[in-house]
């Protein structure tokens, strides 16, 4: 029962379909205990009103330490749940008349046995199981199909998923990568390659039409960002990123020319990134960019998304030969090879051309600190 019941939280809980009323009664429990106040839900604990507290004690400290620093003020186990039971059950157990051991056959929030099979079940909580049921089998031959790369009947299944319980975030991703195989055309872009990512089932790899743009895509997840070694970068804190496209390399002075009909840069290059440029010029570009090209969902990218892309899912700070392989940085950036290490105003260092280092594990030049355009991956 106990497995039963701590499955079938994802089906009741967000659908409110059942047990409202139980878990309004067992209070600021139901906050954190989800799994425990749904199984107390389907016992005569709820129905004779008898809530958690009649067991465990007010537990005021433990409600108020969200650090669950501070137990609750009981937590029977073993021997000493039988003297909690005794205090309504005077005279043991009303079928055997045991007094102890009682959770050797009730299991201590339900009170039924775990191992015996349950006859007379409400109902409801029947269907719902029943129902939660169809939805994993659905799920698991949608994710069959999946491997089989058979995209149509993928998509029905996950359909089928859904019509079970809306709404489901899981069948909902899945779905919409199967309609993403199925239709994989994104507009305003080329699709490079077959390459696509098994998450949300967009391509890899794209160019914007009529530019050449090239744009990866980085996967949605979660991260670290910050540093706590940096005074300026802490603390370290985890960003939750959804998947989006993030120009390959800098924007290059023959984009930004296309474009924008100007070319602000001090050292002229067409395959060199563009640079003296403000971030009132790049949204400029970014306006004539979503005027352009279908779907306007041109930006830059935030912060959190620039440091979670040059990351590409590592948090170890890099070496310095592992920059030196990935970015132009200081002596290897001087206009005049061979300068004296003393102090050079900005002038005597120069961009390279981009894509002339390598890229981090997501293929993306990101790590060398440049402009960079992003859209959604939607």
């Amino acid at each position: 029962m106990t497995c039963r019941t701590s499955a079938v939280v994802l089906l009741l809980f967000p659908l409110s379909l059942w047990g409202q009323a139980q878990i309004k009664q067992a209070g600021v429990c139901g906050r954190c205990h989800v799994v425990s106040v749904l199984e107390w839900s389907i016992s005569r604990h709820s129905k004779g009103g008898t809530n958690c507290q009649a067991c465990h004690g007010p537990s005021q400290g433990h409600v108020t330490n969200e650090r669950d620093e501070i137990k609750p003020d009981r937590v029977p186990h073993g021997a000493a749940i039988a003297a909690l039971c005794l205090d309504c059950h005077g005279m043991g157990c009303p079928k055997t008349a045991q007094t102890a051991a009682c959770e050797t056959c009730h299991h201590v929030h339900a009170l039924v046995s775990p191992k015996q099979a349950q006859s007379g079940e409400d109902p409801e909580l029947a269907k719902l199981y029943a129902r939660w049921d169809q939805f994993q089998a659905n799920m698991q031959a949608g994710e069959h199909l999946i491997e089989l790369r058979n995209w149509a009947a993928a998509r029905e299944d996950f359909q089928a998923a859904l019509g079970l319980i809306p709404g489901n975030a899981q069948a909902t991703a899945k779905l919409e990568l199967c309609e993403r195989r199925l239709h994989p055309a994104l507009p305003g872009f080329e699709i490079e390659g077959d390459q696509y990512d098994a998450g949300t089932g967009l391509p890899k790899e794209v160019k914007v039409v009529g530019l050449g743009i090239p744009m990866v895509l980085v996967p949605g997840g979660e991260g670290d960002i910050g540093s706590d070694d940096l005074p300026g970068a802490q603390p370290v804190n985890t960003v939750r990123v959804e998947a989006f496209y993030l120009g390959k390399y800098e924007l290059t002075q023959a984009q930004w020319k296309a474009l924008m009909g100007t070319n602000p840069s001090l050292h002229q290059g067409d395959d060199l990134p563009v640079e003296r440029v403000s971030w009132l010029d790049c949204q400029a570009l970014l306006q004539k960019l979503n005027e352009r090209i279908p779907g306007r969902g041109f930006r830059l990218p935030t912060e959190a998304e620039w440091e979670y892309a040059a990351r590409a899912g590592s948090n170890h700070p890099l070496s310095a030969a592992e920059l030196a392989r990935m970015a132009w940085f200081r002596d290897d950036s001087v206009v005049a090879p061979g300068t004296p290490s003393t102090f050079l105003q900005v002038d005597a260092f120069a961009p390279r051309p981009v894509g002339t280092k390598h890229p981090n594990d997501w293929d993306s030049m990101i790590c060398t600190g440049m402009f960079g355009s992003g859209v959604r991956a939607s």
